[in-house]
């Protein structure tokens, strides 16, 4: 039997090399996806006429409440939500998987890191139907485009949706704030900013 020669090994022993860094990277990798903790961030906003940028002559006023949950693992303080109740707790992954908002039940994503809005709106007094729900990025007294439409046409009270991590820290971080249109005012009849509170209970392993 002829033995290997030593341009041969040396080949083989690099390509084992970079076998191994590949899968080192690999493994790397996946460990650092699946330990992205979970986390819960709880938002309100009262909304009103008088927040619109030119203030809308309505009595109108409305409460929307939204939880940003991110999948993940550990332990997590998740706030309840009007309208909506867990129904599956979690063994391991530190979060609610299935929610059932205003009987509409669904599953929070898997993957690790993954963010989703939960919202649910109460209003009384607005002049027609919500023709749509919005979320624009700006202060108090200043009026910016739409960053994320939560509904249009016909809305609902509530609803849920995927959204980017930009998406989740920039409304999480008190500079963003809800809108609603209405047929008669279809540029917006109510407005609130939104705010992080702390209201919740814990739930994970």
């Amino acid at each position: 039997m002829k033995l290997n020669s030593p341009k041969r090994l040396s080949a083989l022993a690099a390509l084992a090399v970079v076998a191994t860094c590949v899968a080192v990277a690999a493994g790397s990798a996946t460990a650092s996806r699946s330990a992205i903790p979970a986390a819960a961030v709880r938002l309100s906003a009262h909304l009103t006429a008088t927040q619109e940028v030119p203030a809308v002559q309505s009595t109108a006023r409305g409460h929307w409440t939204a939880v940003l949950i991110r999948s993940g693992i550990g332990s997590a303080r998740v706030a309840s939500l009007a309208g909506c109740k867990v129904l599956t707790a979690p063994r391991r992954s530190g979060i609610v998987t299935r929610l059932d908002c205003s009987g509409v039940p669904f599953t929070l994503p898997a993957s690790p890191g993954q963010w989703r809005l939960v919202w649910h709106l109460a209003a009384t007094g607005l002049h027609g139907p919500v023709t749509g729900i919005d979320i624009h990025l700006g202060a108090i007294g200043q009026a910016a485009p739409a960053m994320l439409s939560l509904c249009g046409g016909s809305c609902t009270a509530s609803g849920h949706m995927i959204v980017t991590a930009d998406q989740a820290t920039a409304i999480a971080d008190s500079s963003a704030y809800v809108n609603v249109d209405t047929t008669a005012h279809p540029s917006g009849e109510i407005r609130g900013q939104i705010m992080k509170t702390t209201i919740g209970f814990i739930a994970g392993r």
